[in-house]
């Protein structure tokens, strides 16, 4: 009789595992759905119709304010902000100094993208004659997603890039 008790006892188990909800993704923690959708990437968040209030919701947040969520089986680094591209291979990346000053000052959010390998003078002729060192420059193309959070995952840390602007 002992054995048969036994043996209810254990299909009863089953039976409450089998009839017990999973988990599933909406149940997740604000924090841990905003890390599933920001680490997918074919297709991104935005292609995936589950993600898209929630990402939105997360950009409504930051730009009032707000902080990145936590998940306890995520982490995530604190908010950057990269307004542009990086310049290309041999560049740096510079901002023009002070009104009536040429100089450049390097500067990684800064504008421009300079080769500072080539230098040139630059002379004015006549009354006040004088010259001035200068390196080619050229825009940096600006980033239409400025914002990122750096996500570890298994594979490493992954930048995430996204935009509050109109939120």
């Amino acid at each position: 009789m002992r054995r048969v008790g036994v043996h209810l006892a254990t299909i009863a188990a089953g039976l409450v595992c089998l009839v017990a909800p999973q988990a599933r993704a909406q149940d997740a923690s604000f924090g841990c759905k905003v890390l599933l959708c920001a680490a997918a990437s074919a297709p991104s968040w935005s292609g995936i119709p589950y993600c898209v209030p929630v990402m939105h919701e997360l950009f409504r947040s930051l730009a009032h304010g707000g902080s990145w969520p936590t998940c306890p089986e995520g982490n995530a680094g604190g908010l950057g902000y990269e307004p542009y591209y990086p310049c290309p291979a041999g560049m740096t990346a510079v901002q023009s100094g002070r009104d009536g000053d040429a100089g450049l000052i390097a500067s990684p959010n800064g504008n421009l993208c300079a080769d500072m390998k080539t230098l040139s003078n630059v002379c004015t002729r006549g009354r006040d004659s004088s010259c001035q060192v200068t390196y080619p420059t050229i825009p940096r193309q600006p980033r239409s997603d400025p914002d990122y959070v750096d996500i570890s995952t298994a594979n490493g840390v992954q930048r995430f890039y996204f935009s509050l602007r109109d939120y």
